[in-house]
């Protein structure tokens, strides 16, 4: 029983006064307290003050005994208000089953991450979820869902955007999923990356970036054997800028400017035109032709010739692309 309501119940002694001493008003009224002793332990501060006040507007008890009580009932009913507003709301909010896919994701990719859950909870909630990097525990991209009913299944997809639309680095990512001020329950893991390796078979590694070429020329980009008809995906989704054909030099080719990145990525020696279009969208992973010796490769070996400009073809020089080759490679 709350301290402050605890004297208000004791009918044999008030301010240190028998009962009898107080008069036959002031004992009626502390034998009707009397009677609200057990409801008072049955519905605690809240239930006590309606008590109390069902009490004094009963009958006309002393004034000296009255005020006290229901002042005390007051300041109990007061407190008891104030803690129902700093607990939780009480919602009970589980999560139910859950899942991610795909579990290998790529940026820009025309499969997008996925999740798919289930919760249970007393009442329809608002529910944060977040996409979180194991390695450092930071939220890269987070969402408010409002007004959701529990026992339904919800969607939510992913772009691989950050919250200020950047791409967030390759890496292990978790999604959470709870109520505000929830830390969140995980709902499933997943590996992120931002390219895919371009040839989708069997390869190795010809001649690099910087070779000497004839007439003063240096090679520009990275040659990547394979057997002929090997399908070709793009690395990183974006627009097709170009596309053409060189008998000299490249053969059959197509030029990609990338997805929220300034790199443009080239692609040569393609056994046959690229099926994409001038200005055509591709995805990260969409094919964008096979592997061929067209141009200067006809006397050599099926190959593909990539190569990776940072600030856009021909605007400044071409970046060695063999270290992001392998980076991608060991995952793709």
């Amino acid at each position: 029983m709350p301290s402050a309501l605890r004297g208000l119940v004791e009918p044999r002694l008030v301010r240190g006064r028998p009962c009898a001493a107080l008069g036959p008003p002031a004992a009626r009224y502390l034998g009707r307290l009397e009677l609200t002793r057990a409801r008072t332990r049955r519905l605690g501060a809240l239930g006590a003050l309606v008590a109390l006040v069902g009490v004094a507007f009963a009958g006309s008890p002393a004034p000296d005994v009255a005020a006290p009580a229901l002042a005390a009932a007051h300041a109990a009913g007061a407190a008891a208000a104030g803690a129902a507003h700093t607990k939780p709301s009480g919602a009970r909010f589980e999560l139910g089953r859950a899942e991610v896919e795909p579990r290998r994701a790529f940026f820009d990719a025309g499969r997008p991450i996925r999740l798919r859950y289930r919760f249970s909870a007393r009442r329809r909630l608002d529910l944060v979820i977040r996409v979180v990097r194991v390695a450092d525990r930071k939220t890269v991209r987070r969402w408010v869902e409002h007004g959701l009913a529990p026992g339904r299944a919800h969607v939510r997809r992913w772009d691989g955007r950050r919250g200020d639309r950047g791409v967030p680095a390759d890496g292990r990512y978790e999604l959470r999923v709870g109520p505000r001020g929830h830390r969140g329950a995980l709902a499933g893991r997943f590996d992120f990356h931002d390219h895919r390796f371009p040839v989708a078979g069997p390869h190795g590694y010809g001649d690099r970036f910087g070779d000497p070429r004839s007439g003063g020329r240096v090679h520009e980009g990275q040659d990547l054997p394979s057997p002929c008809g090997t399908p070709l995906v793009a690395a990183r989704g974006g627009r097709v800028q170009a596309r053409g054909y060189s008998d000299a030099l490249y053969g059959h080719w197509v030029l990609i400017d990338g997805t929220a990145t300034g790199r443009d990525y080239f692609y040569a020696h393609l056994q046959a035109p690229s099926p994409l279009e001038d200005g055509e969208r591709v995805r990260t992973g969409e094919p964008v032709g096979a592997v061929g010796m067209t141009g200067n490769a006809r006397s050599e070996f099926c190959q593909l010739h990539f190569e990776l400009w940072p600030h856009g073809y021909r605007h400044g020089a071409a970046a060695d692309p063999a270290p992001d080759l392998r980076a991608w490679d060991a995952f793709s």
